[in-house]
């Protein structure tokens, strides 16, 4: 917190009328409560930085989650193409066999 009685003291001993002593000890004082209100003190910044980690933590969880349902249609799509593969095949060499 500003003393400003004090600032407005040294202002009236170097010669500012007491008034003005008295605006500009009021002024200083606002801006510097305005400027330490929007100044992040450190205990603001680490709860800030333990939100975003937490945030991304719950993001690389839901990416692991997606990771594995790709790799769960990886081995479905092989599968079908394989089984597919064989199904052709098999018609192809049906079909050979008959044609004379």
């Amino acid at each position: 917190m500003v003393n400003t009685l004090a600032i407005a003291r040294k202002l009236s001993a170097a010669g500012v009328e007491q008034a003005q002593a008295e605006a500009h000890a009021e002024a200083i004082a606002n801006a510097v409560e305005k400027q330490h209100g929007e100044t992040a003190t450190k205990d603001f910044v680490e709860v800030k930085i333990s939100a975003v980690e937490v945030k991304i933590s719950a993001v690389e969880a839901k990416i692991s989650t997606v990771e594995a349902k790709i790799s769960a249609l990886e081995v479905r799509l092989v599968r079908w193409v394989v089984g597919t593969a064989f199904t052709v095949a098999g018609l192809l060499f049906a079909a050979l066999r008959f044609i004379p």
